[in-house]
């Protein structure tokens, strides 16, 4: 039997499986979005698959996110409304993308540039 917790932020309700991806309540927003999408051909049934995909590609990559990246990002999906797998995703992949940039960045200032014949002073 796993242990877990369960979570409060605000009205949502998050329940995290040690070391797995949290079981979010998404239905609310997909509720929601599936009324006020009607519009534009945004059905509850869309929503949903959207959710059921991000939470797959969650559970195949969660563990390659840092606890920290994954404690902000789910503290970041559950402010002001129902939590989203879609949004948590997001977020994850941003974080580790800004952080691979830095690195990069920071490694690229690390390297010696080779003076071009303009820069090579005279003497």
């Amino acid at each position: 039997m796993m242990p877990f917790a369960a979570l409060a932020f605000g009205t949502s309700l998050i329940t995290a499986a040690a070391g797995g991806v949290p079981t979010l309540k998404v239905e609310p927003s997909c509720q929601a979005a599936g009324v006020e999408g009607m519009i534009v051909g945004r059905t509850v049934e869309s929503c949903l698959n959207d959710e059921k995909a991000a939470r797959d590609q969650l559970t195949k990559e969660w563990a390659s996110y840092s606890a920290d990246d994954k404690n902000h990002c789910l503290s970041m999906v559950s402010t002001g409304g129902s939590p989203s797998y879609v949004e948590l995703l997001s977020c994850l992949e941003m974080s580790r993308d800004a952080k691979k940039i830095a690195q990069e960045r920071g490694n690229d200032q690390m390297q010696p540039r080779q003076a071009t014949p303009k820069q090579r002073k005279r003497y």
